[in-house]
């Protein structure tokens, strides 16, 4: 009898810890997935990409990301320059026809406060993951009129090309070896 009251118990807290957890998409007119790389030692280029979705489920009232995959187009790429923007796409940067996607994994989300934590992951560049970590900031959690929860958040982060095998031939005097990443997101609760 004890076993199944136990189990029972432990049913019922999965079941309420799974409820509070809910799935969450992007609202793509608020959510800007960018980057910034320093070009011959003295300027950034700013870019973004303008494809891109995500599965995220998020618990809005404990502040902490349960999963987080991510997946962007690299054809989408832009950094108001269509030429830059094509040559990207080839084999010696993206390598686009063979790997059209950017992924992102989330593995675990450590949170540090409400407003704060790191999102550590795996993220695929034209065919090499490496675990990356993401500081993150959590913006706040609002009802809708139509009583869906609408959240905001920031991730950034910095990786380095020669990690990724990225424009190996490319000096880091031409372009910088270390790149910013900046996602700012709104979600809405499916």
């Amino acid at each position: 009898m004890k076993k199944i009251l136990l189990g029972s118990l432990l049913v019922t807290s999965i079941l309420a810890c799974n409820a509070l957890s809910k799935e969450f998409s992007l609202d793509k007119a608020h959510t800007n997935v960018g980057f910034k790389i320093k070009h011959l030692q003295i300027s950034n280029v700013n870019g973004n990409f303008k494809d891109y979705d995500a599965v995220i489920d998020f618990d809005s009232t404990k502040f902490e990301f349960n999963k987080l995959q991510a997946n962007i187009k690299i054809a989408s790429i832009n950094t108001e320059n269509k030429a830059r923007d094509a040559h990207l796409q080839q084999d010696d940067f993206f390598k686009a026809k063979t790997y059209p996607n950017i992924t992102f994994t989330m593995s675990k989300y450590e949170k540090i406060s409400n407003e704060k934590g790191k999102m550590y992951g795996s993220l695929n560049i034209a065919g090499v993951s490496k675990d990356i970590v993401l500081d993150t900031e959590i913006g706040g959690v609002i009802k809708t009129d139509s009583g869906k929860e609408k959240a905001g958040f920031t991730l950034q982060g910095q990786i380095k090309r020669s990690d990724f095998k990225f424009a190996p031939d490319t000096s880091s005097l031409t372009l910088s070896n270390e790149v910013q990443i900046n996602i700012e997101a709104e979600i809405n609760e499916k």
